[in-house]
């Protein structure tokens, strides 16, 4: 991990260290949630429990990567932040994991979940520099995050190929209520990335740009995705912009 100049939590703003604590609360916590989900598919899937249960000890590492981050530079990752946020996402995973859902799982963690991180962490690589320890730690959670998105994508093309109906209508089944949350979590973050350096609009749009590109990957036509999406982001965004809760 690289060492920087910059010094720790206790010399910079305290608009900016409470920006730092609840972003890697959130990041902290919300990998501990995502090593759980691929372990709940491990068990569901038993004949892709191997794989999947690698997943889930890539994700613990990544929380205690931040973790250990967080702490060299001073940082407390707000853990009661973070536990408002996806209490929402927990109880949701909750919900398939009793339904025996493998496939609604996959598309909640592989697809919403894994566009939230990359949208947030592929730009903080480069604003996390100012930090001790911070960037390459994200950056190479990023490219295992990445490589889960690969493993989901190609899985759900081979599911559900030729049947674009009822991947669309499983999408749709688990975004109304997914993009509901993580997208609500992104707009109550806005703040706290432009803090730290990062642009919320920006994010929004990768996340949006991201998902569109997966649902492509798995055979749903570009007109369609990008319909699907922008009907599922909008009722976020008015939220956003009327200063009205998000969840």
């Amino acid at each position: 991990m690289e060492q920087s100049s910059i010094a720790v939590s206790s010399q910079l703003p305290a608009d900016e260290v409470l920006s730092m604590e609840r972003l890697m609360g959130l990041a902290v916590f919300g990998e501990k949630v995502a090593a759980r989900t691929y372990a709940l598919m491990a068990e569901l899937k038993p004949e892709y429990g191997l794989l999947l249960r690698e997943f889930a000890s890539m994700e613990g590492r990544h929380g205690t990567w931040f973790h250990e981050a967080s702490k060299q530079n001073s940082f407390v990752p707000d853990r009661k932040f973070a536990d408002n946020e996806l209490g929402y996402l927990l109880a949701q995973v909750d919900g398939y994991r009793a339904d025996r859902d493998f496939d609604a799982l996959a598309v909640l963690q592989g697809f919403i979940v894994e566009c939230l991180a990359i949208s947030t962490y592929d730009p903080f690589v480069e604003a996390a520099k100012k930090y001790d320890a911070m960037s390459d730690c994200f950056q190479a959670a990023l490219d295992e995050e990445r490589y889960h998105v690969d493993w989901i994508t190609r899985y759900l093309r081979l599911r559900f190929f030729d049947a674009e109906d009822e991947l669309l209508a499983l999408v749709q089944r688990v975004n109304v209520q997914g993009i509901d949350c993580v997208g609500g979590t992104l707009m109550n973050i806005t703040d706290n990335l432009q803090t730290v350096g990062l642009s919320g609009a920006d994010c929004a749009g990768t996340m949006a740009d991201e998902y569109t590109q997966l649902l492509q990957s798995v055979g749903v036509p570009q007109r369609e995705a990008t319909k699907n999406i922008v009907s599922l982001f909008m009722p976020v965004m008015r939220k956003y912009r009327r200063g009205e809760k998000t969840k």
